[in-house]
């Protein structure tokens, strides 16, 4: 409990000391002085108090002196509360002249009465300057006044005269006096340096892997659009006639959003650099946003995301940065479009806010102080989403660089928000954050309005309007397979990416589309597929996700899962190993590539079905099998083994038995054997019929009873049909 108190009063003492821009350690050392200040103060009035009681008037008003010198520079401090490394020099040095004067008064060092020590204390109490040249200058003083005292020590005279006993008791007690607080505050002072140079080194660990992840990151946005510009370039360069027009707008937006990240990288090397700054025109805001918001209108089509533009007042001129104001709000929107699920909105709206000084939102978070804000009636500018939200413990943190919110694994560098923030500190403005996990975020900037440059005279160019990928996934998802074409799930959540898998792809598949982890387990489900190429960064649930979940379930289990993924390095590629995938490529792929990797993965599968067909011939293995196929096989056989001569079991009793739905054991049947359910207990039974054929001497029509086949004539054609012969020729080979 006294522990608690102890830090509520610290903690206290903290705020009141606290100056905006105060790092840690120039903190510690205000702590550090007013302690010794507060120590002083407190030590002095006793020493008062006993010299009032010794009767020695002139010593009380010297340490009247000195409680009133220590009680000013505390309150002058409370009000400043800078310039520490003044008043930690003005105070040692006030100790030194003081125990000059004591000196003086009380006859020499020797009948002092412990005076002198005090001179001694501010000896130590340099080890708190950061800056050594000062400490110099205080031992240089300390020296000189000792060096005056002994030199003087022939010529003074006692003014006041302790006797033999109480000399040598002011002399242990003022050295106690000193001793021990300053044992307690350099021991304080260098243990809390310590944690903070800890605490320094691991900010910088983890800046330094910040850094890192940033780099990786961002190699992983260069490799998405790398990968679809190389491939229409391949494609280009194999049949330049065959390529669609739509190539060309593919890599032209993929084109763009690689210069984008460029210039972004390029501003916060400058940025670091302290060269950004602000070059501004005149321009009326509002029609600057409406064409910056129409080149999103593809992005949030694409995503299945409305985009919605709202404005209080038809044109506003004031002064902007154009390529500025574009980077941030474009980071906003992006940012929006981003953690917005399909059929969610996002909203930009423009108004104006008069300059009254208010707090951020209890609920939100501001970028930048309240110094910050700019004195001047504000532009107004909200984005405004129906995402998942932030975390509150979050919000603080969302404009560092390389922080990304960890709720939705998409792509990204972390670094959007970050810049956004600065683009708003480089224009004067600021930003507000509002938001809630599960109900969406509002990002609120305020720039100052003001009108002092000249106005740009040219008029804007309407924005390209490039169609985005037209979307195909409930379209693709309608297919079935037919004409004996394998079933490709795509799992991608990059729509241009998915665009361009079909122009290659869709001539040789039936493609089905899900944008999202989540879908995509959803229709692996429902269409067992023959193949699925998965992304691994993705919303909801990420391809290492989809692939445990797919790869645990004997459902679809056998259906082998191809990653794609602009992580290249060796552990990433174990990760996705273990998680079941059956191939890895690395972003940017070569076409050729992928296809080589889908036909050996599907030709293996057709190698297995043609293994799994031939192997419910014979008797059951002693020990059931470890693999998920083999073992529903083995449990399938199990029932058949058991139920096989009764003529009324069929498919609806084996599922009932199975514990499955007769569409899964007919796609897993199918998937695995190539046979439909029906067909499999008919072919099971067949077998079961020629063993007894050629193993005893039953008559045809015994042997088709005994095998669950109530039609003797039925059960020769399907004999007949299934091995060639007829069971009486079976019987004789």
């Amino acid at each position: 409990m006294k522990n608690g108190n102890l830090s509520h009063w610290v903690e206290k003492l903290s705020r009141l000391l606290l100056y905006p821009g105060d790092d840690e350690e120039t903190l510690l050392s205000k702590q550090v002085w007013f302690g010794i200040a507060a120590t002083s103060l407190i030590l002095g009035s006793i020493a008062l108090v006993v010299y009032w009681c010794l009767h020695l008037k002139l010593l009380v008003f010297l340490m009247a002196g000195f409680c009133a010198f220590f009680l000013a520079s505390m309150l002058l401090f409370f009000r400043i509360r800078q310039q520490i490394e003044w008043f930690f020099l003005s105070s040692e040095v006030f100790k030194m002249l003081f125990s000059l004067v004591a000196v003086i008064l009380t006859g020499g060092i020797l009948t002092s009465g412990g005076f002198v020590f005090l001179g001694f204390a501010g000896i130590y109490f340099t080890l708190f300057f950061p800056r050594p040249e000062k400490a110099r200058f205080l031992l240089l003083l300390y020296l000189s006044v000792l060096s005056l005292e002994a030199l003087l020590q022939p010529w003074l005279r006692t003014l006041v005269a302790f006797s033999a006993t109480e000399n040598l008791v002011l002399f242990v007690l003022y050295f106690m006096a000193m001793l021990l607080p300053l044992y307690f505050f350099v021991r304080i002072f260098f243990r809390e340096r310590i944690r903070f140079r800890q605490l320094e080194a691991e900010k910088l660990r983890a800046l330094d892997a910040a850094r890192s992840r940033f780099f990786t990151d961002i190699s992983h946005e260069f490799r998405t659009p790398l990968t679809i510009i190389l491939g229409m370039a391949d494609q280009i360069q194999e049949a330049p006639a065959s390529i669609p027009g739509e190539a060309a707008r593919l890599i032209r937006r993929n084109g763009k959003k690689l210069l984008r990240l460029v210039e972004q990288l390029l501003d916060l090397s400058r940025l670091e650099a302290g060269a950004l700054s602000a070059h501004y025109v005149q321009a009326d805001v509002v029609m600057e946003l409406k064409y910056l918001l129409e080149s999103f209108h593809s992005l949030a089509e694409t995503r299945g995301v409305s985009l919605y533009f709202s404005c209080e007042q038809e044109e506003l001129w004031m002064d902007i940065d154009p390529e500025k104001l574009e980077h941030l709000v474009s980071n906003l929107l992006d940012n929006a479009i981003k953690y917005t699920p399909a059929g969610g909105e996002v909203r930009l709206a423009v108004g104006s806010r008069a300059a009254v000084s208010q707090p951020p939102p209890v609920s939100g978070f501001e970028a930048g102080g309240a110094s910050e804000r700019p004195a001047e009636n504000c532009l107004l500018l909200t984005v405004t989403d129906t995402g998942i939200g932030i975390p509150p413990e979050q919000l603080e943190r969302i404009f560092d660089r390389y922080y990304r919110v960890g709720e939705w694994p998409t792509e990204g560098a972390g670094i959007g928000l970050a810049m956004a923030r600065e683009y708003a500190r480089l224009l004067d403005g600021y930003i507000e954050v509002a938001s809630q996990p599960g109900g969406g975020s509002t990002f609120s900037v305020f720039l100052p309005v003001r009108n002092n440059s000249p106005r740009r005279i040219h008029s804007l160019s309407p924005p390209s309007q490039e169609s985005g990928p037209e979307s195909t996934t409930k379209a693709a998802s309608g297919k079935t397979a037919s004409g004996g074409r394998p079933r490709l799930l795509v799992i991608e959540d990059n729509p241009d990416v998915v665009r361009y898998l079909q122009l290659f792809l869709e001539g040789y598949y039936d493609l089905i589309t899900a944008s999202d982890g989540e879908e995509g387990i959803k229709l692996a489900l429902e269409r067992v597929p023959d193949i699925i190429i998965s992304d691994i960064m993705m919303p909801k649930k990420d391809g290492l996700e989809v692939c445990r979940a797919l790869k645990g379930d004997f459902r679809t289990n056998h259906i082998p899962i191809i990653l794609l993924t602009a992580k290249t390095d060796l552990d990433s590629r174990i990760s996705g190993l273990e998680c079941g995938a059956d191939a890895y490529l690395a972003k940017p792929f070569h076409r050729r590539e992928l296809e080589v990797e889908l036909q050996k993965l599907i030709g293996l599968r057709e190698t297995l079905k043609h293994k799994y067909s031939q192997s419910l011939s014979g008797p059951l293995p002693e020990k059931k099998p470890l693999g998920l196929d083999e073992r529903f096989l083995y449990e399938l056989r199990q029932c058949l083994e058991r139920h096989y001569q009764e003529e009324a079991f069929g498919i609806k009793a084996l599922c009932s038995m199975m514990s499955v739905s007769r569409t899964q054991l007919h796609r897993k049947l199918a998937a695995l054997t190539g046979q439909s359910a029906s067909h499999f207990i008919r072919s099971y039974r067949l077998e079961k019929a020629r063993e007894l054929l050629q193993s005893t001497r039953l008559a045809v029509n015994e042997v088709a009873y005994a095998v669950g086949f109530k039609d003797p004539y039925y059960f020769t054609r399907a004999f007949t049909h299934e091995f060639g012969l007829s069971p009486s020729e079976a019987r004789e080979a």
